[in-house]
């Protein structure tokens, strides 16, 4: 990124949505965690989400050398237009639902962001770029009671974003393993789609096998 622009975005307060997950000029930001981990075997993914969804593109990996990979150098600028003063949010595009917001997070601690300022990104600077900061994006007195509770500490490690045990979503606790409600309103989750009982041939999938066994992708012969 060039000085005039940095100088420019932090004098006209630009929001910058990185989107590192499709990272244009060079390999998409996805493949590297496709690469370098079992997407496949995430249980938490794999409830919430069909399978063979999931396998089409998380089995089938694209492997590179990892100085292929461009995201990088992106958030590095984008580490530079933080420094002046521009809020950079994340942008997790329609990758791959849930788990590409965490992507974005840890991808922008690769281009030298602390953990604090990488969670600002994904929290505060999002609803301060759209106006929303006085409802959302802080924990505070008299805003919305949007959160998530984890596990661990991501302040620690950036990759403990991903241990999440609960959601509150407008103040009513949410099991973060099975979408239940908890708290002062425990209910179970209604089905998805796919797990309705007319819809059991919508995906099919078999362990050790995939999708089907066999033949043309039309799935008649």
């Amino acid at each position: 990124v060039y000085d005039d622009v940095i100088r420019l975005w932090g004098a006209s307060q630009t929001g910058y949505t990185m989107t590192l997950v499709v990272s244009y000029g060079g390999p998409s930001g996805e493949y590297y965690w496709y690469q370098h981990s079992d997407v496949f075997n995430k249980q938490r993914l794999l409830n919430f989400t069909p399978r063979p969804i999931i396998d089409a593109r998380s089995r089938r990996r694209t492997m590179m050398p990892d100085e292929e990979y461009v995201h990088p150098g992106h958030a590095r600028d984008a580490k530079k237009l933080t420094e002046a003063g521009v809020k950079v949010n994340i942008g997790s595009h329609g990758q791959l639902q849930g788990l590409a917001a965490h992507w974005e997070i840890w991808m922008l601690a690769q281009g030298g962001f602390t953990p604090l300022e990488a969670i600002r990104c994904a929290t505060y600077n999002g609803a301060h770029y759209l106006g929303m900061e006085q409802e959302l994006g802080s924990l505070e007195s008299g805003k919305l009671a949007d959160l998530i509770v984890m596990a661990n500490n991501p302040l620690e490690n950036i990759r403990n974003t991903e241990s999440i045990v609960y959601v509150m979503k407008n103040g009513r606790l949410y099991d973060a393993e099975t979408m239940n409600e908890a708290g002062n309103h425990p209910r179970e989750r209604l089905p998805f789609y796919w797990e309705l009982p007319r819809s059991s041939d919508a995906f099919v999938w078999k362990p050790g096998i995939g999708f089907g066994e066999g033949g043309c992708s039309c799935g008649r012969h």
